[in-house]
């Protein structure tokens, strides 16, 4: 499979989608026609694509499912390197008129094209590339991915520890981070290394990531607890987590276990 194909603002503006959150991959919305662009870079690799012939100033291709048409590129990236150097876009979109031609999507949009260029005796799709927002939401997205992913492993090896008492590491993008519960008097005491360069933002994020525990609820421990020895270049924190922030993470867990 090759790298999901991103809908643009004004694609999803096309199909009346409202964007989604930051935590939703633009890529994997479920709508029909997003859903069907996944297949494009596929079709192109394979020879089978159908290209839209009207807009010559560069490739784009069809892609068309129930009465929803629209239009995918191959389109290079602004110089960032928070975002991939090039990328698959899905548009623009729109509906199929069998009975009236001209309001067809492809008539449309090549009507649309020779607007734009005007003057030149050439159609112009400059109008449909990735705009300055879209490229910042695709960083933005990439950035909260990111972050929900750290908190899912953190929150991973808490539960594991909680549930066997042992302590559980875990790996991710330049730390290791680890995890010890243990139940003194009745309270549930947690302990979190981190091992890799320090950064007070990644601390902030490993940190973040159980629930209903302050910022200022987390001890930094110079010395051993609960049986965690704080090794060169490792940080250790420790807290007492709630009994119901406890029992969400490991029933979070456990139905995750069951459903793979």
């Amino acid at each position: 499979m090759s790298a999901p194909v991103r809908p643009t603002r004004r694609a999803l503006a096309d199909l009346n989608v409202p964007m989604p959150p930051l935590t939703v991959e633009l890529g994997s919305i479920d709508e029909p026609l997003v859903r069907k662009a996944q297949q494009v870079p596929d079709e192109v690799e394979a020879g089978g694509a159908e290209r839209v012939l009207a807009l010559d100033d560069r490739t784009w291709f069809k892609v068309k499912t129930g009465d929803e048409r629209g239009v995918v590129g191959e389109l290079p990236s602004v110089t960032d390197e928070a975002v991939p150097s090039d990328g698959w876009w899905l548009a623009a979109a729109g509906h199929r008129k069998a009975d009236t031609p001209s309001q067809d999507f492809y008539g449309r949009i090549t009507e649309e094209a020779a607007r734009q260029g005007k003057g030149t005796g050439k159609v112009s799709t400059e109008h449909l590339l990735p705009t300055d927002f879209d490229y910042r939401r695709w960083k933005a997205e990439l950035a909260t991915l990111s972050i929900e992913s750290i908190h899912q492993v953190v929150r991973e090896v808490i539960a594991r520890s909680a549930l066997d008492g042992k302590l559980w590491t875990a790996g991710v993008p330049g730390y290791t981070i680890g995890a010890q519960v243990r139940r003194i008097e009745g309270d549930s005491y947690l302990a979190i290394c981190a091992e890799g360069y320090y950064d007070p933002n990644m601390v902030a994020v490993i940190l973040h990531s159980v629930p209903d525990v302050n910022a200022e609820d987390w001890l930094p421990e110079p010395g051993e607890v609960l049986g965690i020895k704080p090794d060169l270049g490792q940080i250790v924190f420790s807290t007492i987590i709630p009994p119901r922030a406890l029992a969400r993470l490991i029933d979070d867990f456990e139905d995750e276990q069951a459903s793979s």
